[in-house]
């Protein structure tokens, strides 16, 4: 292990990413300006580790974060928000650039997809790892299924079964010998269908048994039964056809709104093209003594839509467009309303505000929804796939080409004018301390897609 912690010393301390001295500051954490990027004054940048780049986004479970990359699983633990440890690494190998999105996991089981995204679904290379995580420092790859890729896997009942984007069904009630679903005829499962869907994307179980498609229309379902998902209701119809990337409904499916993400590429200037969007909770209100939280949802209505704009980086803008908007999470004392923080690739984090919803004389939601930005953390020459919060302050934004910046929040101080703190190519990075089976295995590759040019 202390020849495994000292090769990764050197491994950094060779690309010039590990001060050579301890600096100083906190610890052994420089005060100086890291890597350049423009900000509003609400937004710290504190530190990056450039590790688990090419990430295509994350999850973070209790003290523990877990992100996918083309090389495999790092565990970190967080239970200092700031200065995250590693705790291990296990091999995966998946497509660059379009590694498992948004992994999904219990803390005891998670799956993984492989290469089906570059080869197609039937081949040899094309399976899903299901792996036993409930040791963090020694994850083990217990099963795979093959010919089961999908682009994106979502647990669904406590990981008893996971849906892919595509379709697939995987029975993991024995995570040692998981099952491809299939139909009384022998045909694989496929729980799209019958329910008037196109391109879905990803599904988010917003309550035990309660799922929400990103989708053509939005879809929210019962899946207590996963082999026969019900609809409960759908979106209105939006006029275009804007890709829908993910979506959350806050609070266990009790906000007032939906939140929904497009990703589209190219220019994300166009009033089709991706958007952070509210959706308003449609509900039955034939019975007014119902609360209403608990009446029946009927519906989802587009209440208000935000997006970014080209233009230049000191106010806040990226002169180009890669993709428009990717994962978001929503701030923890997030209620019917609040902060949102998004990664929206080469325009950085974006901080958003959810107006809440008011109550008229009958008891009926009213108003809210409408969407403002609050701040930004624009990096140079970086790509953000995703903004996860760890605390009401502490923020990680995960990024294609940076690996993990670090950024604190200040949700009640004012933006501010945008500011920039250039910087030499230099690192301010977590000394290793220790990790458990800590290894990378080579030069970063980035498959079919053209890498963002640095601004």
């Amino acid at each position: 292990m202390k020849r495994l912690t000292l090769a990764l010393s050197v491994m950094l301390a060779t690309f010039g990413l590990v001060p050579t001295a301890p600096a100083a500051g906190v610890g052994n954490v420089a005060k100086e300006p890291g890597p350049g990027y423009f900000a509003t004054a609400n937004v710290e940048w504190l530190k990056n580790i450039p590790l688990n780049t090419d990430s295509a986004g994350a999850r973070i479970l209790g003290n523990h974060l877990y992100v996918t990359e083309d090389r495999g699983l790092t565990i970190w633990d967080i239970t200092d928000p700031v200065s995250p440890l590693p705790v291990s690494f296990t091999p995966v190998p998946q497509t660059a650039y379009l590694t498992e999105e948004d992994v999904d996991t219990n803390g005891k089981v998670l799956v993984i997809g492989s290469y089906g995204e570059l080869v197609g679904t039937n081949t040899p290379v094309s399976y899903v790892s299901v792996l036993d995580v409930s040791n963090k420092a020694a994850p083990e790859v217990v099963a795979q299924v093959p010919n089961a890729d999908n682009h994106t896997f979502s647990c669904i009942l406590d990981c008893s079964f996971v849906y892919g984007s595509a379709g697939v069904v995987i029975d993991l009630r024995d995570p040692a010998n998981p099952v491809r679903v299939k139909n009384p005829d022998g045909a694989n499962l496929d729980w799209r269908s019958g329910l008037g869907i196109t391109t879905p994307h990803d599904v988010t179980e917003v309550a035990p048994g309660l799922v929400v498609t990103s989708s053509r229309p939005v879809k929210y379902l019962d899946v207590s039964d996963p082999l026969s998902p019900k609809e409960i209701a759908a979106s209105e119809p939006w006029g275009d056809n804007r890709f829908i990337h993910g979506n959350l409904w806050p609070n266990a499916a009790t906000d007032d709104f939906l939140l929904v993400g497009g990703e589209t590429s190219g220019n994300c200037n166009q009033t089709n093209s991706g958007a952070f969007m509210t959706f308003k909770v449609m509900r039955d209100d034939s019975d007014p003594e119902i609360p209403v939280k608990e009446r029946p949802v009927t519906g989802f209505s587009l209440a208000d839509e935000y997006r970014v704009a080209t233009g230049l980086p000191t106010e806040g803008n990226s002169p180009y467009d890669q993709y428009c908007a990717h994962w978001f999470t929503t701030h923890p004392a997030y209620r019917d309303g609040g902060v949102v923080a998004s990664g929206w690739y080469e325009h950085g984090t974006r901080f958003l505000n959810v107006t809440p919803s008011e109550l008229d004389a009958d008891g009926n939601v009213v108003g809210g929804g409408e969407i403002t930005e609050l701040g930004y953390f624009l990096p140079v020459g970086g790509s953000t796939s995703a903004a996860y919060w760890v605390t009401d302050e502490i923020l990680y934004a995960i990024d294609y080409q940076r690996g993990i910046d670090i950024l604190r929040f200040d949700p009640d101080a004012a933006p501010g004018p945008g500011q920039l703190l250039p910087a030499p190519p230099a690192f301010n990075v977590v000394p290793p301390s220790t990790p458990t089976g800590l290894v990378y295995d080579g030069p970063r590759r980035r498959g079919q897609y053209v890498c963002p040019l640095p601004i």
